[in-house]
């Protein structure tokens, strides 16, 4: 029992020590996209990118907020299927493999499992010629792709696959390709978001999520302009430079509370209290709209 008090003691100093540090920048914003000189200077190693690339958020998160937001699903947002032809170059093959496996995901998450054959098709073709065709199980996914009570397995599946082709790209010294993919994912994902038809109940939490979307930017920032000497990331960069103007009035900004300490069944367990403050409004929103819309008819054309 001693040594459990002298235990929960120690636990609270290093708490309160942590609370000291972290009060010193309390109330700060997240809004650092306007530091242009950070960003020409800056040169990522490839655990810099993995590392960022993970945490763009994986198409499966915005698609469920929409389904379970109550918006209704449109096939017209879709980059249709046979675009396919059109993408000759590795370049452009990597950018539409992250936006037709956003298709898959949003097309999978509203059980729209017959119309997903073509999408499967595409994705596995793109990855094949990119050489990363390893990590797609085609077969299973067909196979899982006929009955909506697989969607979880369908999900688990594609996801891990994208992260398993990242993770072998950027170990190929490929990183460039990983780049794209994941610039095309997060791309149409945000076309999705910022183009569906939301009705009162459901648009403040799919317009916080976009303003949340401000950090990415900031990230997808920094690793297109690691590969800007190739004029093919320079286009993608600059595009990028117009959609931060159109970011620029959206505030994110963190609010700082102490943590509470409290002990459950012995255990002690600190309560994080901060919290974040976003402010967007409809005019930002479309604005953001036009600008994705604008990247992505480059990137699906």
């Amino acid at each position: 029992m001693a040594n459990r008090k002298i235990f929960t003691l120690f636990v609270i100093l290093i708490a309160l020590l942590f609370t000291a540090c972290v009060n010193s920048n309390k109330n700060e914003a997240s809004d650092h996209l306007d530091d242009t000189d950070m960003i020409a200077s800056t040169k990522l190693t490839d655990e810099n990118i993995g590392e960022m690339i993970s945490s763009i958020p994986n198409p499966v998160e915005m698609s469920s907020l929409l389904q379970k937001s109550g918006v209704v699903y449109s096939q017209e947002l879709l980059n249709p299927a046979n675009n396919l032809s059109g993408y000759n170059t590795n370049f452009k093959k990597a950018l539409n493999l992250g936006v037709y496996g956003t298709d898959l995901v949003y097309m999978n998450i509203y059980d729209r499992t017959v119309a997903t054959l073509q999408y499967l098709r595409n994705v596995k073709d793109l990855a094949g010629d990119l050489r990363v065709g390893q990590f797609f199980d085609y077969e299973t996914l067909n196979r899982l792709s006929e009955s909506s009570k697989n969607i979880d397995s369908v999900l688990f599946i594609t996801n891990s696959g994208f992260d398993k082709m990242s993770r072998y790209l950027i170990d190929q010294k490929r990183s460039n390709i990983a780049v794209l993919i994941s610039y095309g994912t997060w791309i149409e994902s945000m076309y999705i978001a910022t183009n569906v038809q939301t009705i009162p109940p459901n648009k403040d939490i799919i317009y916080r999520r976009i303003a949340e979307q401000k950090v990415i930017l900031e990230n997808m920032t920094l690793l297109l302009n690691n590969y800007r000497k190739d004029p093919n990331f320079a286009d993608l960069f600059n595009d990028l430079l117009d959609l931060i103007k159109a970011f620029d009035n959206v505030k994110i900004q963190h609010i700082y509370i102490p943590p509470t300490i409290q002990e459950i069944n012995g255990s002690v367990v600190i309560i994080d209290n901060s919290r974040s403050e976003i402010f967007i409004t409809q005019e930002m929103v479309d604005e953001i709209a036009k600008k994705v819309s604008e990247i992505r008819t480059k990137i699906i054309s």
